[in-house]
């Protein structure tokens, strides 16, 4: 397996994480005082995760933000073999405190809907959901902070992700 290191400098001290994966992505909070990584640990399209290291005097402390969107997430459409869906990070919302995270079914073959999503908006630390968007209202609401995968992705299959929620 292979693992990625981040490493932050506060007043002189160096504090190094380490996460499984590849491929990082890094997005500093507007008030720098946490980085988001949207992490690939799989490979072939499947796994990408999202942590957040809050980062201070005493160090760095690392919060799984895919954990309790997984959850909430599930698995809404038939895939040939479990699998939890893809989460990538869309953009901190005003500090450090609220983060814009989006979680698709995994855009490959072995599931149906594939790329259909939805976003989160987590409240931090505690990683609550406070509130979820549907695909179409996300590309609504979030269409110039969406990447061209999740702004072109196909809405046929939205309901489907909606019936699931309202189960």
């Amino acid at each position: 397996m292979l693992f990625r290191s981040y490493t932050a400098t506060i007043a002189g001290k160096t504090y190094t994480e380490t996460l499984p994966g590849f491929n990082g992505e890094v997005a500093w909070s507007p008030d720098s005082k946490a980085f988001a990584v949207t992490q690939t640990e799989g490979g072939g399209g499947l796994r990408s995760r999202v942590y957040v290291f809050y980062v201070d005097q005493k160090g760095m402390t690392k919060l799984d933000v895919s954990g309790p969107i997984e959850q909430d997430f599930g698995n809404p459409v038939e895939c040939e073999v479990p699998v939890p869906p893809n989460t990538g990070f869309i953009s901190w919302k005003g500090d450090s405190s609220v983060l814009l995270v989006a979680a698709e079914v995994v855009p490959v073959s072995i599931c149906k809907c594939s790329g259909t999503y939805r976003v989160y908006e987590i409240n931090l630390p505690a990683l609550t959901i406070a509130k979820t968007y549907s695909q179409s209202a996300a590309k609504k609401t979030f269409r110039d902070l969406l990447g061209c995968e999740l702004r072109n992705a196909d809405d046929s299959c939205v309901s489907t992700l909606d019936n699931h929620d309202s189960r």
